[in-house]
């Protein structure tokens, strides 16, 4: 009997005894041949809830599935690549030590993107090597040593982030290039790269012919209440779709490579589905799920990020984004069903986000936007004059994590820094909550405390590394904005705080033949790892998160 077949047949007969019996859902394929996990960059809960009743397409699907609307990245530190290193691997930031997108190396006095290589003289040099775990892959790896792991996005800390160390082939969005990958993040030899380079060239030869339309001419009708102007800032955007500058984007034989169509590109919702394309097209290259082990696929999307700063979610063009991101996901699943094996998709999202302080305003909410350049300048100013010191002792590249860095390590005036800082701090409308480092270390919470009772201390220390955490932990005001747009180009809104709005993203899987069911339980992302293992047949090494029996009954 054929492999898809058989499986077939088995579901059909699962069908069948879940709707004599009652039960809850039909039980997922005892062993998927393909495992694929969607990260959607910036999608919180509510903007899910939001769109819900409005997908048809694969959103839609997804959400006829097993659906935690109310799931958790239960850390503080609220940014793509912390969140992402909790998704497959079972971890919080505190032990994958990816604690921020960047942070500030105190023995070279620089700061340390989150997967730069340090050692090699490649700038452009990207890998796992700051990442301090295995993630399911690895685990899947080493289990099924025929087991594929592929991870695509278009921005490489995603895609890296979902990986893993030991990576079949790992690819990410080059401007003006297309797919493209490092050695040091896995294997980057002509079997891995000749794939990416076919889908490249044809997609730039299709767009020479044709140009790509960024945004829709006529975007979906229900999206036209939000299309309304705004003054974020000192930047007034009209809020019409195509946005502003969209608009005035040039074409011409060389312009797949110009800066200006890059920078649209990104913050447009034709983005995802490049990622989704190319994924579509490494499943056939390289046959998932057609080998004697179980494959995984990890695809992380990045428009509704972009989008979402550049514009804000209450938008029209969130609305135009959330369409585009259904009917995309839509093509991909019917992509999927095409293969005859069995699968399981899982899809959640690295953190959520917070609207323009200006919407949310209007709204009734008391937001307010923050100048973080001009309050880390302030603080500096007053530390000069207080302490009599010729240069800035904080340093730190959002004012969430400040550094003390002080000539000659000095621990007397290292103290005196921190003591008058976190003074001055507390006398701020901007700040709510200030720590020390040692507070939110001793912070640990209990084991099993859910992810929505953590008090603010507790959600610092799930993503603390006493060596790349900073020294001053400051929890910004709830529905801060943090930025001052200018012009053209400039963010609008943003994520990266420890309060609930950013914390809360949806968790969804979903296989053939799923009954729908729906939990409100505050489950967290570092679940999903553990229950992806037991899906898969794989023993699960400790981990933070654990197996949901709401999706398998095959948890340990």
């Amino acid at each position: 009997m054929a492999v898809g077949s058989g499986w077939k047949r088995a579901l059909a007969i699962g069908l069948a005894l879940a709707g004599a019996t009652g039960a809850a859902a039909a039980t997922p394929p005892p062993a998927p041949k393909l495992i694929v996990v969607i990260a959607v960059d910036q999608l919180p809960a509510d903007l899910f809830g939001r769109y819900r009743e409005r997908f048809t397409g694969g959103m839609k699907r997804l959400a006829d599935g097993v659906v935690f609307p109310d799931g958790y990245q239960s850390h503080a530190a609220t940014e793509i690549c912390p969140g992402h290193s909790t998704i497959l691997t079972g971890r919080h930031p505190a032990a994958t030590g990816i604690v921020a997108n960047s942070w500030f190396d105190r023995k070279t006095g620089s700061s340390v993107y989150c997967v730069a290589v340090r050692g090699t003289a490649d700038p452009d040099a990207r890998g796992p090597q700051n990442l301090k775990v295995a993630t399911f892959g690895d685990w899947l790896k080493a289990a099924q040593p025929g087991a594929r792991v592929i991870a695509v996005s278009a921005k490489d800390r995603a895609a890296i982030m979902l990986g893993g160390h030991h990576a079949d082939a790992v690819y990410w969005w080059v401007d003006g290039q297309g797919f493209r990958t490092s050695p040091f993040a896995g294997p980057a030899g002509p079997a891995v790269t000749a794939p990416a380079e076919a889908f490249d060239r044809a997609l730039f030869a299709r767009w020479r012919v044709t140009p790509p339309a960024l945004w829709p001419a006529a975007p979906a009708p229900d999206c036209a209440p939000f299309a309304r102007p705004h003054r974020f800032g000192q930047l007034m955007l009209s809020g019409t779709v195509p946005p502003d500058a969209a608009a005035g984007v040039e074409t011409g034989d060389d312009y797949p490579a110009r800066t200006d169509f890059q920078d649209q590109l990104r913050v447009s919702p034709i983005f995802d589905p490049l990622a989704l394309d190319f994924a579509s097209s490494l499943i056939d290259a390289d046959r998932l799920g057609r080998g004697a082990a179980t494959d995984l696929l990890a695809i992380g999307l990045s428009s509704t990020d972009h989008i979402g700063h550049r514009y804000g979610n209450g938008g029209a063009e969130m609305c135009v984004q959330m369409h585009a991101l259904d009917r995309a996901l839509g093509t991909f699943m019917a992509k999927l069903d095409t293969l005859d094996v069995p699968y399981v998709v899982a899809l959640t999202a690295d953190h959520g986000s917070v609207d323009a302080a200006e919407r949310l305003t209007e709204s009734g909410i008391a937001a307010r936007r923050i100048d973080g350049a001009a309050l880390l300048g302030e603080l500096n100013a007053h530390l000069r004059q207080a302490l009599g010191i010729a240069y800035d002792p904080i340093v730190g590249d959002e004012p969430q994590q400040l550094f003390i860095n002080v000539a000659g390590g000095d621990a007397a005036l290292r103290a005196r820094v921190r003591d008058e800082a976190m003074a001055w701090l507390r006398g701020r409308r901007e700040v709510a909550r200030i720590f020390t480092a040692d507070e939110i270390a001793a912070a640990a919470p209990p084991k099993g405390k859910p992810a929505d009772r953590l008090s603010l201390a507790e959600r610092f220390h799930e993503s603390f590394d006493r060596e790349r955490s900073g020294d001053i932990i400051v929890a910004l005001a709830q529905y801060a904005t943090v930025g001052m747009p200018r012009g053209l180009g400039d963010n609008v809104a943003g994520h990266g705080s420890p309060w609930d709005h950013d914390r809360r993203v949806p968790i969804l899987f979903w296989w053939p033949g799923v009954a729908p069911q729906e939990h409100r339980e505050a489950i967290e992302t570092v679940d999903i790892a553990p229950t992806l293992a037991a899906l898969a047949g794989v023993a699960a090494p400790a981990v933070d998160g654990r197996c949901l029996d709401a999706v398998t009954s095959a948890c340990p």
